[in-house]
């Protein structure tokens, strides 16, 4: 290699300034280009969440539930499985984890029906199933309101 060491970094660390600069001015905010500040508190969305009574039914005893709509629910184990769900009337979607108890036999399918009943709409169904635990989910068909 030719040349001094010290001459080297000098045109290196000169080359590395013009290119930050050049960088500086091409990135850098001219007049007009930020938008204008929005009033958070004036943008609200209309309507937030829609309450669905709905029921389960688990072909097993489970040892953990968990019912997510955008808000994650953890329903008892024990006992009957129903109550309600809050969902965005422009995402209507349900996520389900059950966990069980025991583990399944060899061959076994285990399941897990929902039932939603959405005020002044038709009663809707799913069953859910797998070899094992399950983790599923579902994007509902009910109609968006107006």
């Amino acid at each position: 290699m030719r040349g001094s060491p010290l001459v080297r970094f000098l045109l290196l660390a000169l080359a590395l300034a013009a290119t930050g600069l050049g960088l500086m001015r091409v990135t850098a905010a001219r007049d007009g280009d930020t938008p204008p500040p929005t009033n958070l508190a004036t943008n609200k969305p209309e309507a937030l969440e829609t309450s669905i009574p709905y029921r389960l039914l688990l072909s097993a005893p489970a040892a953990e539930i968990e019912i997510n709509t955008g808000k994650t629910i953890r329903p008892p184990v024990d006992g009957p499985i129903s109550g309600t769900l809050e969902m965005d009337p422009k995402n209507p979607h349900v996520g389900l984890v059950v966990r069980w108890k025991n583990p399944a036999t060899a061959g076994e399918r285990r399941f897990a029906k929902l039932t939603l009943e959405a005020p002044g709409q038709a009663t809707f169904t799913h069953v859910f199933d797998a070899a094992g635990d399950i983790d599923d989910f579902l994007e509902l068909p009910l109609p968006e309101p107006k």
